[in-house]
């Protein structure tokens, strides 16, 4: 009976191995295809299969490690995406998931020690929750703060915190011609902040030297910066040039990103989910930030 189990584990893992490399393959091919024209990345921290789920939909970083959030998971890792430093894979609590509804972590933000999470009842629409996890740890703090869906209508699919002015920035779902202001440590409304070039779908961003830098995944995956003291907006880069038409993301997804300047010169690190949704790519950018 052992020898049939490890011959049939060892051959469940050859399938597998099998059907992963050429999926592999094919998505290769397709993000080739899909990128098209674009601003060049200078190197790429990737992940494959099941790490793929952790890091697909956000990413921050206090300056020494990576984090990243899946729909409902949190990790925290080395800086060149080796290490697995802490992780909560269930990092939505029984209550979150009980009484609102809560079933996906957007784009995330790190401030002053802790992991600023935005989470929603995702296409409901009734249960924004901003939520704390502890940094080093991400460990939830059990600080979180349902707010407003008459403010925000379509969930609450990213955040980015802004230290010097005391609030994080969000906004809904589609087309915006401004942020939403909230404060960084009683979550209360603090108003909105108008930008000078409508941009469509954020996925995510953060705050450096007076900008907030934008990822979306509109129809090129594009690259923004708002200058925060005029709201003046600017398209930085396309991350792919394949418009989708007939299936929506057929080009892969294009997620939250951070700033961060690396001994290699790279400072925008734009994090994306490939055109198969098999593989997650933290793309680093050389960009004068």
């Amino acid at each position: 009976m052992a020898a049939l189990l490890n011959f049939t584990r060892t051959y469940i893992n050859r399938l597998l191995s099998g059907v992963i490399a050429v999926a592999l393959f094919v998505s290769g091919g397709l993000n080739t295809v899909f990128n098209g024209d674009v601003y060049p990345y200078e190197s790429v921290t990737r992940t494959v299969g099941l790490q793929t789920f952790e890091r697909a939909q956000g990413v921050t970083t206090d300056g020494k490690a990576w984090y990243f959030s899946g729909r409902t998971s949190l990790v925290k890792v080395s800086l060149d995406g080796e290490t697995l430093f802490a992780c909560n894979y269930g990092a939505l609590t029984k209550e979150m998931k009980e009484d609102y509804g809560s079933a996906h972590i957007g784009g995330i933000s790190y401030y002053n020690g802790y992991i600023y999470a935005p989470i929603e009842d995702s296409k409901i629409w009734d249960n924004p929750l901003i939520a704390l996890y502890d940094a080093e740890t991400l460990s939830f703090t059990g600080v979180f703060k349902r707010l407003s869906p008459e403010i925000l209508t379509e969930g609450i699919p990213w955040v980015s915190c802004d230290a010097e002015r005391g609030v994080f920035y969000t906004s809904n779902a589609g087309v915006e011609d401004h942020l939403l202001c909230f404060g960084l440590t009683d979550f209360s409304y603090k108003g909105e902040l108008p930008i000078s070039a409508a941009v469509d779908q954020i996925q995510g961003g953060e705050v450096y030297n007076g900008k907030l830098y934008l990822g979306t995944n509109d129809a090129t995956r594009a690259v923004y910066s708002v200058e925060l003291s005029t709201g003046k907006t600017e398209k930085l880069f396309d991350r792919i040039m394949y418009k989708p038409m007939f299936i929506d993301n057929f080009g892969g997804e294009g997620e939250d990103l951070t700033v961060l300047p690396m001994e290699d010169s790279t400072t925008i690190h734009a994090l994306n989910v490939g055109a198969l949704f098999i593989d997650s790519n933290l793309r680093h950018y050389k960009w004068n930030v």
